[in-house]
């Protein structure tokens, strides 16, 4: 824990992260990994803190599209943006229009027994 800069430090020991999207998507690895670290990633990610690993390097050229996941925080940190992203279009996106029937009914709809 002494090579872990103390900036660092101070976002891998906040809790609780959090995750603004339902997480029921997640699988538990994935979870656990997010409810540990995400507060860091998020840092790491936003430029609030330095990489100071390749291993750090790496987590953001994966955040960037650049390269490909290859540990359980990538392919949580993706699951996660992905997941926001969804979410926040859902929201964006308009209710969907009413369809005016102008009166008719539905073929058969008073025909039909069943």
């Amino acid at each position: 824990m002494s090579s872990i800069p103390a900036e660092h430090l101070k976002y891998l020991q906040r809790r609780p992260f959090h995750f603004n999207c339902h997480t029921e998507v997640f699988p538990a690895d994935e979870l656990r990994a997010l409810e540990e670290s995400g507060n860091w990633l998020e840092a790491l990610v936003n430029g609030v803190i330095q990489p100071v690993t390749p291993d750090q390097e790496h987590f953001l050229q994966v955040d960037r599209g650049e390269a490909e996941p290859e540990t359980v925080w990538e392919r949580a940190w993706l699951r996660l943006k992905g997941r926001r992203e969804y979410e926040a279009e859902q929201e964006m996106k308009p209710p969907p229009r009413k369809q005016d029937n102008y009166g008719i009914t539905d073929w058969d709809h008073d025909r039909c027994w069943w």
